[in-house]
């Protein structure tokens, strides 16, 4: 713990000295304001959209179709990746289709989107769904894949259904690389949505940021543009967090229902007196 504690505050003496280094200059009257504004003056801003509502109201609009799109994409990816990792025939029918696919940007294909959709929600939650899609499908398939052949010999010499060697060897193999996918697949969303926000939207951090630049307030959009910044990387620490948790908890829970299978099955092997 005291080790990691030490790693984290290490990691914020760089940007802490970059905050220094611009709050100088800006007491020193060193920065063009119309281009580079001062921090007072982007706390002023914080202030004032926090004040108005329009701050809370554009970064609330982006993570419901962040979390919407998301989840929409991880209960598509994560059945397709597991399935591609569990057949391997699939990777020669499917893996070219899914490599020409992962190479196209989802900012390239909002136009598209915005001509079969419409202009509203659905363009956005499918730019998200795509960019999502790709790293929860690769992940979960290399997860099944990572299984040892030793398991999947065990699996075949006790006869185990389809059902339960999913249940008791393929998800608990596979959790690990499915939960990594997932979190990539998290980041790529929330840089899509921003992006499809600025091509577009009427709301969103992404508007923000780009109304902002057309009236000139570049104090407006150094604070849309920290926001992203700052939300990015909570929402990758509660994924951290979470995966840290849930893994221990679902080890400890496998073991305790093996450990009550082995009690009932000595108990019934026992000899009576």
């Amino acid at each position: 713990m005291a080790k990691t504690g030490g790693s984290s505050i290490r990691g914020l003496v760089f940007p802490m000295g970059l905050v220094g280094i611009w709050l100088l200059l800006g007491v020193m009257g060193r920065l063009n304001n119309q281009i580079f504004p001062t921090p007072g003056e982007v706390l002023e801003s914080f202030a004032y959209l926090c004040r108005e509502g329009s701050l809370w109201s554009h970064l609330s609009i982006s993570l419901f179709r962040v979390f919407a799109g998301f989840a929409l994409a991880a209960l598509v990816g994560v059945p397709i990746g597991i399935l591609m990792g569990c057949v391997p025939q699939s990777q020669v029918w499917f893996g070219p289709t899914l490599h020409f696919l992962r190479q196209i940007p989802p900012t390239a294909l909002i136009p598209l989107f915005l001509l079969w959709f419409g202009i509203g929600e659905a363009p956005k939650l499918a730019v998200i769904f795509y960019a999502a899609l790709f790293p929860i499908v690769v992940n979960g398939a290399l997860g099944v894949q990572q299984i040892a052949w030793d398991y999947w010999e065990v699996s075949r010499v006790f006869c185990l259904s389809p059902w339960k060697t999913l249940r008791t060897l393929v998800i608990p193999g596979s959790w690990g690389s499915v939960f990594t996918g997932l979190r990539l697949g998290m980041g790529m969303s929330w840089r899509a949505i921003v992006a499809a926000e600025m091509l577009a939207s009427t709301s969103g951090l992404g508007y923000l940021v780009m109304t902002s630049r057309s009236l000139a307030r570049v104090d407006e959009m150094f604070v849309g543009i920290l926001m992203i910044g700052c939300t990015g990387i909570l929402i990758d620490v509660a994924f951290i967090t979470l995966q840290n948790h849930l893994i221990p908890m679902w080890r400890l829970a496998k073991r305790g229902r093996r450990s009550e299978k082995d009690a009932k099955c000595a108990s019934r092997t026992s000899p009576s007196f």
